[in-house]
């Protein structure tokens, strides 16, 4: 015999009962909450009271003043950050008086986290070596307080400069070992399947990085060209239907078939031929009515026939 929970608690005791299980919940949720934060709050605080723009735009100090081993560095490994003692080239570290001037709890002081969103095999000699400035990849350090991870370069800004200079190699190992993980969070196990609406709209995948960021146009060619984008990217049968596409979507057609000769090989090679081409079009005799056409839109017809024009026109044209 099944009975009610109505049945067993009075209608007031389950008002009482349901505010208990919320308030539960709800104290459960703010201690859960308060041990997470307190976690995060007590994992490596900044707690420097420092800026980057008193001492470089007001003080005029170089970033090697601070930084001083960074013109041998040749890994990003290294902890660029000054240390103390290079604070008291200028400041007297001895006053206990002065403690607050950079630390906001002179009873706790905490040295600064270092930054990990760095390429392990980054060489700031190698750039330095190159005359490459400070400021090309930290912009902007004279303008703020604090420096956190958004001062280092993204990848694309490092491609952009590279391409830009011509560096030998942009291949990925250039500046990732081989056991990083490359590859973006939306790449998905479905991602092959529905990577084509990105793609089409090249929206970011990635903070600011886009598909060409990684890849470029020979990557895509790999797996579309071929028999092997039947049924993947074109349904089936659709070399009898694309006709509709090719007029109403030209430029996407043109993302992958940028050469009309393509169109022009297959219409050729089977046998399609557009509707004004019915029997007499061509003729020896009047010259038929291509005449027409070809005075009206000689481009369509070069469309087809710029390759083997003096082959087909020349039969008739090119005689005396």
């Amino acid at each position: 015999m099944r009975v009610r929970i109505s049945e067993m608690i009075p209608l007031g005791g389950l008002t009482q009962l349901a505010l208990m299980v919320a308030f539960m919940l709800t104290t459960l949720g703010l201690v859960w909450y308060q041990s997470v934060s307190g976690l995060a709050a007590d994992k490596d605080p900044v707690e420097l009271i420092f800026s980057h723009r008193l001492h470089v735009e007001e003080q005029e100090l170089e970033c090697s003043d601070c930084h001083g081993g960074v013109a041998d560095s040749e890994i990003g490994a290294d902890n660029l950050l000054p240390e103390m003692a290079v604070c008291a080239d200028c400041h007297d570290i001895e006053n206990e008086d002065e403690c607050g001037t950079c630390h906001s709890n002179v009873d706790d002081p905490r040295e600064v986290p270092r930054i990990e969103t760095f390429s392990t095999m980054f060489s700031h000699k190698r750039h330095l070596d190159a005359d490459v400035a400070c400021e090309s990849c930290h912009a902007g350090m004279a303008k703020i307080e604090l420096a956190s991870a958004e001062v280092l370069p993204g990848m694309v800004k490092c491609l952009d400069c590279h391409d830009q200079h011509a560096v030998t190699s942009v291949e990925c190992s250039l500046c990732h070992t081989p056991n990083e993980r490359l590859v973006p969070l939306s790449h998905g196990p479905d991602f092959i399947r529905a990577h084509s609406d990105i793609a089409r709209t090249n929206a970011p995948v990635n903070g600011d990085k886009t598909c060409q960021t990684c890849h470029d146009v020979n990557y895509c060619q790999d797996c579309h060209e071929g028999d092997n984008l039947d049924r993947l990217s074109h349904p089936l049968n659709y070399a009898f239907t694309h006709a509709l596409d090719a007029q109403a979507f030209e430029k996407n057609c043109q993302t992958c078939h940028s050469d009309r000769q393509f169109c022009a090989d297959c219409h050729r090679d089977n046998f399609v031929l557009p509707r004004s081409h019915v029997p007499g079009f061509v003729n020896t005799v009047t010259g038929g009515t291509h005449a027409f056409e070809a005075q009206n839109d000689i481009e369509t017809c070069m469309s087809c026939h710029e390759s083997n024009a003096e082959e087909i026109c020349q039969q008739c044209h090119g005689r005396p």
